[in-house]
């Protein structure tokens, strides 16, 4: 059963309890202030397992000017596309 995370701040905590129930199939969808996690300099303190999609929601990076600045292997989409990902994913977790 594959699950969409979506996660909507950078807290170590938060990152921790939701990095530690991602399977392979999962996606996990980075919106508001967690796309700051997206950047290069950010990278040792995000690991996200094989298998699992990381995609940052395109507005929320536009909104920072950070869009430009995202690690080229993190996938990015529209609010459109936040609804498909829910589509295609059987269960849907918000991370707060």
């Amino acid at each position: 059963m594959s699950t969409l995370h979506v996660i909507n701040k950078s807290d170590a905590a938060l990152w921790s309890s939701c990095v530690a129930t991602l399977s392979r199939g999962d996606s996990l969808l980075l919106i508001e202030d967690a796309v700051y996690a997206g950047l290069p300099e950010q990278q040792q303190n995000v690991f996200v397992p094989d298998g699992v999609k990381l995609i940052a929601l395109s507005e929320d990076l536009a909104v920072r000017g950070i869009s430009a600045k995202i690690r080229p292997e993190i996938g990015n989409t529209t609010y459109s596309g936040f609804i498909a990902l829910s589509l295609a994913h059987e269960r849907v977790v918000s991370w707060q």
